[in-house]
């Protein structure tokens, strides 16, 4: 798929952010020369009270001005530097104002000359009927402008909304979805911050039912995204060749289907109406499920796979019943929307599947079901609950469990299909049995692994501890493929980590050093994740830090921690909680449902002083 790269936040206005930018300097530095009487070693000199006074009141203003971003404020009072500053000092500050005007006249200049490079792009590549090309152009030269609404005024801008427009409804109806997606991902980022929030909400819309009509293509059409991808390769880079449809990919979505059932889906949204502190019941679950269902029935590509997709009048049955039961769903209060309706709906989408176009009904489970819970993404920016269907059940066990039985790689698909290693895990049988990033491993016991899925690649390199698996692995750059004999064992998912590591053990293991300086007595740990060995193996690193000296102190690094298993961030806390409520549930009316109190036996860190340390990756259990 195309590669989309946002408008960057720092591009973005950087005109007027600059000035503000510049103004806030030169505020801080005549706050340095009013207050302190000098600045860049000048000699300090006293002021008397009434000129102190006058000073401070004008340093204030523009720094008042400069945080507010009145720059015309700051203008007027950069012109006014009171005579009651020393002379040198006064000097000085005159000739720092004059260099920052030189600087913002040049740097208009420059822009104005962007500026028009922009506007004359963006006609160039409008008169080539190069729609996308022009919106880029358009993106930039509203960038470069002060006033970003304004910007989208400009006769030839205004122009190529339309055509634009145009332009995406072709493609939509050509099923050209990659197309679509890139103008109106275009389209959304000229209306962002635009003051036009009804237009860049439709835009946003919009978008989101084309990324979700490509993802269903990823998951159930690989051939049609393979031909689309094709086409928009040889548009933007005409005569590069475009590697062939890999057969391998064929029969993947009927992996992603296997043990999915109608009771595991009413299972987890029961769990996600009654349990989810902010989703508001079952309404939001029911809407997303429905709003996804009749995008799988009106995306005719899928007939790929699901023949009855292609015939207009089934697919309009499947897609009419969606619709219908989302109108009923609109004429409800929200508070009224219960199990029976999510039962209503899902039997009536069942029924008209039935009679129409007759997808696998495990479809309509999963994607009723990731349809119910992007639900609760949007409306609520919850980017951590989610379905674990059964073919993701094994790697989820794998991560929360922080071991299993292998040989320490991490694998994926390259493009062509090929088994990739991702990397070897830090002292495991792989890794010390030679195998690199980026290896392809094209058999496995003498087995060809063409057309594997990852599933079936992970259940023939796993297996009993002891025993050996033999890989074949094809590196860049060696002719011939490489045998290597791994003997498979338990391998841990370390998620406690230390300040230095000094060595590796016999077993591969890292060995750490705890302590950020070596007198200071202050350890650190940055935990990575949560998982059922999290705690016990920070225990053991406690001890290993007072076995070595004094522990003072503690830096528990939680930086881009996604968070983990629950009962395990309860035993971290609870380490350093003497008494009283750790964490407790609530349903979605604010009542408590359960809570998980501190034990006063296991404060044992209870006295000593510790630094948590987050960041926005930190979330969840973190």
């Amino acid at each position: 798929m195309p590669q989309i790269n946002a408008r960057q936040p720092s591009a973005r206005g950087w005109a007027p952010t600059f000035v503000r930018t510049a103004a806030c300097l030169l505020a801080s530095v005549a706050l340095g020369v009013g207050a302190a009487g000098a600045y860049a070693g000048t000699v300090p000199t006293t002021l008397r009270a009434d000129e102190a006074t006058e000073v401070g009141r004008w340093s204030d203003g523009i720094w008042a001005a400069a945080k507010t971003g009145d720059l015309q404020g700051v203008e007027g009072a950069l012109k006014q530097v009171p005579n009651s500053l020393a002379a040198a000092q006064a000097k000085q500050l005159r000739e720092l104002i004059v260099a920052r005007n030189a600087h913002v006249d040049e740097g208009a200049k420059t822009r104005e000359a962007d500026r028009a490079k922009a506007l004359t792009d963006l006609k160039d590549n409008f008169a080539k009927k190069e729609i996308t090309k022009a919106l880029t152009d358009a993106v930039r030269l509203q960038t470069l402008s002060d006033n970003w609404a304004d910007a989208l005024k400009i006769p030839e801008i205004v122009e190529l909304v339309k055509a634009a427009e145009v332009a995406e409804t072709a493609a939509a109806k050509e099923g050209d979805w990659l197309v679509a997606q890139e103008i109106l991902f275009r389209l959304r980022t000229l209306f962002e911050e635009s003051g036009d929030a009804t237009a860049f909400r439709r835009y946003d819309s919009m978008l989101e039912i084309v990324n979700k009509r490509i993802v269903l293509l990823a998951q159930y059409a690989p051939r049609e995204l393979w031909r689309l991808r094709k086409v928009y390769s040889e548009r933007v880079e005409p005569g590069k060749p475009f590697p062939e449809f890999n057969e391998a990919f064929a029969d993947d979505w009927k992996e992603a289907l296997e043990g999915i059932s109608k009771g595991m889906l009413t299972s987890a949204l029961n769990t996600a109406a009654n349990d989810h502190i902010s989703s508001g019941g079952w309404e939001p679950l029911v809407a997303g499920g429905l709003e996804s269902i009749r995008v799988l029935a009106t995306t005719t590509a899928l007939k790929e796979n699901f023949t009855g997709l292609g015939d207009p009048a089934k697919a309009k049955a499947l897609a009419d019943a969606a619709v219908k039961a989302e109108e009923a769903l609109a004429r409800m209060n929200r508070d009224q929307v219960g199990r029976p309706q999510y039962n209503a709906a899902l039997r009536d989408v069942l029924s008209a599947n039935a009679a129409g176009p007759r997808v696998p009904e495990e479809v309509i489970y999963r994607e009723f079901g990731d349809g119910a819970i992007e639900e609760l993404s949007k409306r609520f920016e919850d980017e951590y609950t989610q379905i674990i269907w059964p073919d993701q059940l094994r790697r989820f066990e794998q991560m929360i469990k922080g071991n299993f039985v292998g040989v320490g790689i991490m694998i994926r698909h390259d493009d062509r299909r090929d088994i990739q290693v991702i990397n070897p895990l830090e002292g495991s049988p792989a890794s010390r049995s030679g195998v690199k990033r980026d290896d392809r491993i094209v058999a496995v016991d003498g087995v060809s692994t063409v057309g594997w899925t990852l599933n079936k690649a992970v259940d023939a390199i796993t297996g009993p501890p002891g025993e050996n698996v033999k890989l074949t692995v094809r590196r860049d750059g060696i002719p011939e493929p490489i045998e290597l004999t791994l003997v498979r064992e338990e391998i841990k998912i370390r998620s406690v980590n230390g300040w230095w590591k000094k060595a590796l053990d016999e077993k591969g293991a890292p060995v750490w050093d705890w302590f950020i300086a070596p007198d200071s007595g202050v350890g650190y740990v940055r935990l990575s994740s949560f998982n059922d060995d999290s705690f016990m193996d920070f225990m053991d690193a406690i001890k290993e830090m007072r076995a070595e000296r004094d522990l003072r102190g503690l830096v528990l690094d939680l930086r881009h921690n996604p968070g983990g298993l629950l009962k395990s961030a309860v035993d971290f806390s609870n380490a350093f909680i003497e008494r009283g409520r750790i964490v407790a549930g609530q349903d979605r009316n604010g009542r408590q449902v359960w809570q998980m109190s501190a034990d006063p036996n296991r404060a044992v860190l209870e006295e000593l002083p510790v630094v948590v340390l987050v960041n926005q990756g930190s979330a969840s259990a973190s």
